[in-house]
């Protein structure tokens, strides 16, 4: 025995099982800054997300099929474009002939077949009426006698129509083809709209002045014509690509063609009165 030695460190081992958990001090600041800066480089979320990942423009025919998912052998599937009134009808018409507004941003808030059907209807029967009208007071002037002209209605019938459904079609594929993002009701709307000019036209082409006739007609070549012009560019707008230049001459030419058809078969009349009769001899 050393008696005033201090006694030597003993280093205790203690074994301990590697199944049982041990504790660790974690530093909570340093992984959340980690998971932070994790959350920056992935994908975003919460109300910001959403507003960043909106969906692309969707025009009116394109994307999901509407009214509950109706095929368009549904009438439900149709019912959707006939939900207007007579109202809405009258405020496009008017931005039709008057376009201080966007017809298309007004139109596409709740698109509708109605006046795209009504219009140039509408359009047929008063340029039959008038022209029958004014042929009428033609005849009568002239002391002939006057015969209904009932194939003026069947020209007018397959003119108007063939011009809206046919040039309308021709807009859509030629604006998908290059890369915008049409839809066809919306191409056959602009088109049955941009007949609502012609109403007031056709009764003031009544009156017996074959220049009055012609500034009317110019007015309403003018006024249609622009509209067009300006809806068909708002549609070519959504591209990402350049749509082709030559669409619009194209169209403007057809246009031009429907209103001389216009002016020669429907607002050209001449009238002239009957002849004094010759006062027999000797009176």
């Amino acid at each position: 025995m050393n008696y005033g030695r201090p006694a030597p460190d003993y280093n205790i081992v203690v074994d301990v099982d590697d199944d049982e958990p041990t504790l660790e001090f974690q530093d909570f600041a340093s992984t959340n800054a980690q998971r932070g800066r994790m959350n920056s480089s992935g994908p975003a979320t919460g109300p910001a997300a959403a507003t960043a990942a909106a969906p692309p423009y969707q025009p009116p025919g394109q994307g999901e099929t509407p009214t509950g998912g109706y095929s368009v052998w549904h009438t439900e599937y149709w019912a959707q474009y006939f939900n207007v009134d007579s109202s809405d009808v009258v405020q496009r018409s008017f931005l039709a002939v008057v376009p201080k507004d966007s017809f298309l941003d007004v139109y596409n808030t709740n698109p509708d077949l109605w006046g795209t059907f009504w219009i140039p209807t509408s359009v047929i029967f008063a340029m039959f009426v008038t022209a029958s009208l004014s042929q009428s007071i033609a005849v009568a002037l002239a002391g002939q006698k006057r015969e209904y002209d009932f194939s003026m209605l069947s020209f007018a019938v397959f003119t108007i129509y063939t011009y809206v459904l046919a040039i309308g079609t021709f807009v859509y594929l030629a604006t998908k083809y290059f890369g915008s993002q049409p839809g066809l009701m919306e191409c056959f709307s602009v088109y049955g709209y941009a007949m609502a000019v012609w109403i007031p036209i056709s009764v003031l082409c009544v009156l017996p002045f074959d220049w009055f006739r012609w500034v009317m007609v110019a007015i309403g070549f003018a006024s249609s014509g622009f509209f067009i012009m300006r809806s068909v560019n708002q549609i070519v707008s959504r591209s990402n690509g350049k749509l082709h230049k030559g669409i619009i001459p194209l169209l403007l030419v057809a246009h031009a063609l429907l209103v001389v058809i216009f002016k020669f078969r429907f607002f050209s009349y001449s009238v002239s009165s009957v002849p004094a009769p010759t006062p027999a001899p000797g009176k």
